[in-house]
């Protein structure tokens, strides 16, 4: 008994498919490489075999900005990636041109800074000194809001380069002591990754310094250009608030955020001015977050009337109003490609904006509760940053929607295009049936009119002899030979023919019968155009559209 097998039985052999038993028959071998994890890719080439993932150069100077105060293994790799950028000349300009806001508890004032301006503003902010400093309410008493334009540039990191020269650019970081991995931002780089912060803290777990900075997506899927980045940063013992805002020149956020602050300095008390533009050190990436939103709505709007162009453009084709051109509906395809690719573009910004904002609120969040600051303070940014994240989050259901009208769109416009070449066919085979008639309107002719040439021919032949005083046909010896041959050799190429057409009548399909073709009533002739679509409105397609 121990030596007895299970054993499949024909029953269980079955239940398996051809395919199914062909696959339990085929030995699979092991890739060589998924063993030896030594054999390269067959399609590679010998350039990506020495790819530079981490390209970066670890021999730095210790004893200057960021690695002379080094606090944490964490800086270790910012310090690296600044020292990179840094050293690129080209991304610096020979002279410093940038925008400065310097508002305090008494004065508010624009300055535009060359080299040496920049250098003395950067030397009169005091050092803070984090010893015995009262942290809990601590209130800011200046801003401090660089703009930085983005110009242009071959060669560079980022195909832009800052209006800041090298040893600008150096001090700026050093006397800010601004995060160095902001400096890739800071320089143009494309990357919307999530945003971010860094807290400073003492012993004691209180706040010292709190760091954030993100980037803003870029709207307007037409134009490309440099994005917008910003960067906060507050210092709990200097109570100062700086932002560096790195864009492109002529940036439609800048100018209204620009044109926001002239118009509250010109508006507010002088009593209240200061405690309205320093009180919440957020305000201004909230504003600018707000002002992001805000672009977004013309450019959604935008796509939003191309895309409902390109689907009334199919309702016209559905309600006759259009000819059911091929190349047309060809062109509608096209269209709509290009509105799927552009709603996964502004998709993916919808996504960007949610991530920036809530970084937003959640920072905001947690550095007014470290300050114990009033609610006063904080809820009207607190407030407007969440309407931003809400209404993103409701504009990127409506994105989804419309790819979801573009894709029954897409499915719309290819049944348009395969009932065209149906009817096409249609017509093709009613004129190849036309010319099968014709065919056999000629064979019947030819019948008609053979016998009749076949005799003529005979007579003329001289087979039958006739003189003028005889009253009857003598056939001679050749006729005798012609009817011997003729007669068989068309008896079998009949024959022949009868057998062919046999054969080939029993590899076509079986006629529907009689009974059953008596039951389907003949359908109703109708254009192609009005085909299906007679029921059809335009009132209600278009009633759903937003």
């Amino acid at each position: 008994m121990g030596d007895n097998q299970p054993m499949s039985t024909d029953h269980e052999d079955a239940n398996f498919s051809r395919l199914e038993a062909s696959f339990s028959q085929t030995k699979v071998l092991p890739r060589k490489n998924s063993i030896e994890m030594k054999d390269i890719f067959r399609h590679a080439q010998a350039s990506d075999l020495e790819a530079k993932d981490l390209d970066f150069n670890f021999s730095l100077d210790r004893s200057n900005y960021p690695l002379g105060n080094l606090q944490s293994l964490q800086d270790v790799f910012p310090a690296v990636q600044h020292d990179t950028h840094l050293k690129n000349p080209r991304n610096f300009s020979d002279e410093t041109d940038i925008m400065c806001l310097d508002v305090n508890e008494k004065t508010s004032s624009w300055h535009t800074l060359d080299s040496r301006g920049l250098t003395q503003l950067l030397r009169s902010i005091p050092k803070p000194s984090h010893t015995n400093v009262p942290f809990g309410h601590s209130k800011p008493s200046r801003l401090l809001a660089f703009f930085v334009p983005l110009i242009p540039e071959k060669h560079t990191s980022f195909a832009s380069r800052i209006s800041l020269t090298q040893d600008n650019t150096m001090d700026l970081f050093k006397y800010l002591n601004a995060d160095p991995t902001f400096i890739m931002n800071l320089l143009g780089r494309p990357d919307y990754w999530a945003p971010q912060t860094r807290w400073t803290s003492d012993s004691n777990s209180n706040i010292l310094a709190c760091d954030f900075y993100c980037q803003h997506p870029r709207w307007n899927l037409h134009f490309q250009g440099a994005p917008l980045s910003v960067y906060m940063r507050y210092d709990a013992a200097s109570h100062l608030t700086t932002y560096i805002v790195s864009h492109k020149e002529g940036d439609s956020s800048i100018q209204a955020l620009q044109d926001i602050f002239n118009l509250t300095i010109e508006t507010a008390p002088a009593e209240q001015r200061a405690r309205i533009l320093l009180d919440d050190p957020f305000d201004l990436a909230v504003i600018l977050s707000t002002l992001s939103f805000e672009a977004s709505k013309y450019h959604a709007q935008r796509f939003r009337r191309y895309m409902w162009t390109q689907i009334n453009k199919v309702d016209d084709h559905l309600a006759g109003l259009e000819t059911n051109d091929r190349r047309k509906l060809g062109e509608l395809t096209k269209e709509l490609q290009i509105i799927s690719q552009n709603a996964d573009s502004h998709l993916g910004n919808a996504d960007v904006a949610i991530i920036t904002a809530t970084g937003i609120r959640t920072a905001h969040a947690r550095l007014h509760e470290a300050m114990g600051s009033p609610a006063r303070v904080f809820e009207r940014a607190s407030d407007s940053i969440t309407y931003v994240i809400e209404s993103v989050q409701k504009q990127k259901i409506w994105f989804l929607n419309y790819k979801n009208r573009k894709d029954s769109t897409m499915a719309l416009v290819y049944n348009l295009v395969t009932q065209q070449d149906a009817a096409s066919n249609i017509q093709l085979a009613v004129s190849m049936k036309r010319d099968s008639t014709s065919m056999n309107a000629i064979a019947a002719l030819t019948m008609v009119f053979l016998p009749g040439t076949f005799i003529a021919t005979i007579l003329s032949a001289g087979s039958f002899n006739g003189d003028g005083g005889k009253t009857a046909f003598e056939s001679t010896s050749v006729w005798w030979l012609w009817a011997a041959i003729t007669v068989p050799l068309t008896l079998v190429v009949m024959s022949s023919w009868w057998l062919y057409k046999k054969r080939n009548d029993k590899v076509r399909p079986a006629p529907m019968a009689k009974e059953e073709e008596d039951r389907i009533p003949p359908p109703k002739r109708r254009t192609f155009r009005s085909m299906s679509f007679s029921s059809w409105s335009r009132r209600d397609s278009a009633s759903g559209k937003v």
